[in-house]
């Protein structure tokens, strides 16, 4: 991969505009914070922007409170689309006109190499991972911080080194992170180990509503979103809570139900047998084989119907 057009157009220009997918994850705002402290370490002026707001447990990264979910009216000269497989991933209007030049950096399968410049490896456990690579292809020293930020993008999109895209590359990418000052402890603490006791409120609401299907084959738990608000919890609470959904003895896909009443996100994992990424896309959401995401225009009930249904045709399942 030549990274020669990426780092011109990084060198070339002044004012850049960051964004990432809606409900940010751990790879998403890992990824923005590092590209953003590249630019600015080249004196650069940067602006992170995305819809939603930095989730609590990520908080802990450096400069995350530089995020702002407040449109910032530019001029911009650069546009840089993070983790993302088309612009409408970000869930906000006017991403075609923001800026002339636009950087896609991603690396999911269905990206539509969108922009004037697209690095997109689908091979690669993260856009962390992309992140790290062209830190050390141009040789750049980058601080403890930053380190714990690349550690964090790439552990959370591993699953915390549980899924299928965890291989001897990814470990040794994050050995080195860990020589350069990343503090693993503290990214698993504050990511997989630390709950308000509101949030451990709202995970316990979620259990309460597990369903098996398809003899056990399929695992099901809702959220529903009124109850955020409801118990004082936030959206990040239930960060995670999709993965257990696939944790069962016999169990090859799980998703959890996020819905309001008139919509139903789905949030897709599977154990490896089942390529979920297609199921999402199919219905127009995305991501990989394993962990994927899709949202139907429907209450709760006829939203589930019409999944099941999906499901049991793309696996014969009765």
């Amino acid at each position: 991969m030549t990274w020669a057009k990426l780092r011109d157009l990084t060198e070339g220009n002044a004012r850049f505009l960051i964004s990432s997918h809606v409900n940010p994850d751990g790879d998403s705002i890992g990824s923005q914070l590092a590209f953003s402290w590249y630019l600015r370490s080249l004196g650069k002026k940067v602006t992170i922007y995305n819809r939603d707001a930095v989730p609590t447990k990520l908080a802990f990264l450096h400069d995350a409170d530089m995020i702002t979910t407040s449109r910032p009216p530019g001029p911009f000269d650069v546009f840089v689309v993070l983790d993302s497989s088309n612009p409408h991933r970000l869930g906000w209007k006017g991403t075609d006109s923001i800026a002339p030049i636009v950087i896609n950096i991603d690396h999911h399968r269905d990206n539509t190499l969108f922009g004037d410049c697209h690095i997109v490896n689908t091979n690669a456990a993260a856009t962390g991972e992309l992140i790290y690579r062209f830190f050390a292809e141009e040789g750049v020293a980058y601080p403890p911080t930053v380190a714990e930020i690349l550690y964090t993008a790439i552990m959370t999109d591993t699953g915390g080194f549980r899924f299928a895209n965890t291989n001897g590359h990814v470990l040794r990418i994050c050995a080195d992170l860990a020589d350069r000052g990343a503090d693993c402890a503290r990214a698993y603490r504050n990511v997989y180990a630390s709950h308000s006791p509101n949030g451990l409120l709202l995970r316990s609401r979620i259990w309460s509503t597990l369903q098996f299907h398809f003899d056990t084959r399929l695992c099901t738990m809702e959220l529903p979103v009124a109850a955020i608000e409801q118990l004082g919890a936030s959206y990040g609470d239930a960060e995670g809570m999709a993965d257990t959904t696939v944790t069962a003895v016999g169990t090859e896909i799980g998703m959890l139900l996020k819905y309001t009443e008139s919509e139903t996100h789905f949030s897709l994992r599977s154990n490896g047998t089942i390529d979920v990424g297609k199921i999402a896309r199919d219905v127009g959401g995305g991501g990989h084989e394993c962990a994927a995401g899709c949202t139907m225009p429907l209450a709760l009930e006829p939203a589930r119907r019409s999944m099941l249904e999906i499901i049991g045709r793309v696996t014969g399942w009765r």
